[in-house]
C-alpha cells in the first residue's frame, strides 16, 4: 500500500487561498448582519487579496522573479486591511500611512532586486511584512481595557506567522546568500506555509470568538444602562457599588433627584419633548458633579446620585450646584422653550452603616419634604452651613 505523496508548495498555497475565501464568506455574512461594524468588511477584502495573492505565488514557486513584485505588494495591502480591522474593532480611526509606506518599501525592494541581489531584496521584504505583523499584535495586545480574552488567542495567531517572518529574513541575511529565486521551494517555504495555515485558522476562529466575546459584554452593559439618558440604570449603580466597595469606605451621601411637574411638561408638550427634558436632566447632573460620583437614572423622571468622600455639608452645596445649574437650562422644541426644576433629597452614610436601599429611602424621605417645601429646592437629613469649601 503506496502512501500519500507528501504536499508541494503549490498545493498548499492552493489550500490556504481556500481557507481564506472561507472565512472571507464567513466575515462577509457577519458585515452583512451588522454592516455598521466595519471591521467585518475591512477582513472580508484582506483575505479575498491575500487569497489573490496565493494563488498568484502557487503558479511562481522557484521561478523567476519577474511576476512576484504584484502578489508581495498584495500582500501588504492585505495586511494593511488586517490592521485596519483592528484598529476598527476598537473604535479607533484608520490608518494608512504606516502600510502605504512599507507597501512601496517592498515594491521598490523587488524593483530593485537585480542591482541589490536576491538574498537581501528577500530578506528585506520579509521584515516589512513583520514590522506591519508586529503593529497589528501591538495594536491588540494595547487594548488592555478590553475583557476580551480571544484577542490573546488572535495575539498568538500573528505570532506563529511573525515568527516564520523573521524566520525567512534570517534565511535570506544569512543563512541562503546564494538563492537564486525569491520565491525558493525549500523547507523554509514549506515552514512558511505551514505557519499560514496555523495563522489563517487561528486568526479567523479568534477574530469571530473576539467579536461574540465583545458582543455579548454590550449586552451585559446594555443591560445596566438607560438607554435614554445613557447613564447607569439602578441595576448599573449597584453592580458600581459593588464593585468599588472599596472606595466608598469613608463617609458618603447618596442624593434622589425629582424632575419639578414632570407630569404637566408631559402633558402640555408630549412625551418627544418629556424625554428630551429627562436627557438634558441627566447630562446637567453628571456634568456638575465630580468625576468619581456615580450617576444613574432609576426610571421616569427620577436620578440617583452618589457621592464618596464628602460630609453632608459639602454634600449640600454639590446639591445646590445640580439645581442651580437645572434651573438655568431651556429645552427647545418645536416653537416652544421650556425651563424646568428638580427637587433633590440628601442622605448620608453616618458611623452607624446602613444598606444603600435604606439610603434611598431616607434621601426619598427629604425629597418629600422639598417638594412639600415648594419644590426647585435642596433637603437634608439635618441642617448644615454653606460655608464650606465646595468639592471639587
Amino acid at each position: 500500500m503506496s502512501s500519500a505523496p507528501p504536499l508541494d508548495a503549490a498545493t498548499l498555497f492552493a489550500v490556504n487561498a481556500t481557507s481564506l475565501v472561507v472565512f472571507a464568506i464567513a466575515y462577509l455574512i457577519a458585515w452583512s448582519r451588522r454592516s455598521n461594524r466595519t471591521y467585518w468588511l475591512n477582513l472580508t477584502i484582506a483575505n479575498i487579496i491575500f487569497a489573490i495573492a496565493f494563488v498568484m505565488f502557487s503558479r511562481r514557486v522557484g521561478g523567476g522573479n519577474d511576476a512576484l513584485l504584484l502578489p508581495n505588494c498584495l500582500i501588504m495591502v492585505g495586511l494593511g486591511f488586517r490592521w485596519q480591522a483592528i484598529r476598527a474593532f476598537f473604535g479607533h480611526r484608520p490608518r494608512y500611512l504606516l502600510s502605504i509606506i512599507l507597501t512601496a518599501l517592498v515594491a521598490g525592494l523587488l524593483s530593485m532586486v537585480d542591482q541589490l541581489g536576491i538574498a537581501l531584496v528577500f530578506g528585506s521584504a520579509n521584515i516589512a511584512i513583520a514590522i506591519q505583523i508586529f503593529v497589528i499584535m501591538f495594536a491588540l495586545a494595547r487594548e488592555r481595557n478590553q475583557h476580551l480574552p480571544s484577542r490573546w488567542g488572535l495575539v498568538f495567531a500573528y505570532g506563529v506567522v511573525a515568527a516564520s517572518s523573521v524566520l525567512r529574513v534570517i534565511q535570506g541575511w544569512m543563512l541562503d546568500r546564494g538563492m537564486d529565486s525569491l520565491l525558493p521551494a525549500d523547507t523554509f517555504l514549506d515552514i512558511h506555509l505551514l505557519a499560514a495555515a496555523v495563522h489563517i485558522v487561528a486568526s479567523g476562529a479568534f477574530s469571530l470568538s473576539m467579536a461574540y466575546e465583545q458582543g455579548t459584554s454590550e449586552l451585559q452593559q446594555a443591560a445596566l444602562r438607560d438607554p435614554l439618558t445613557g447613564l447607569s440604570n439602578r441595576l448599573g449603580l449597584e453592580n458600581a457599588l459593588a464593585q468599588q466597595s472599596g472606595s466608598f469606605t469613608q463617609p458618603y451621601s447618596v442624593m434622589v433627584i425629582d424632575i419639578d411637574d414632570f407630569k404637566r411638561i408631559n402633558d402640555i408638550h408630549g412625551h418627544n419633548f418629556g424625554d428630551a427634558v429627562i436627557k438634558r436632566c441627566g447630562e446637567t447632573i453628571a456634568k456638575s458633579l465630580r468625576a468619581n460620583d456615580l450617576v444613574a437614572r432609576f426610571g421616569g423622571e427620577e436620578f440617583v446620585a452618589v457621592l464618596p468622600q464628602v460630609s453632608l455639608d459639602q454634600a449640600r452645596i454639590l446639591c445646590e450646584r445640580v439645581r442651580a445649574a437645572i434651573e438655568r437650562e431651556v429645552v427647545r422644541g418645536d416653537d416652544v422653550a421650556v425651563q424646568f426644576t428638580v427637587s433633590i433629597g440628601l442622605s448620608q452614610f453616618t458611623a452607624h452603616p446602613r444598606s444603600f436601599s435604606e439610603l434611598i429611602v431616607d434621601a426619598d424621605k427629604q425629597l418629600y419634604r422639598a417638594k412639600a417645601a415648594g419644590k426647585n429646592r435642596v433637603e437634608a437629613a439635618q441642617d448644615v452651613k454653606l460655608d464650606v469649601v465646595a468639592p471639587s
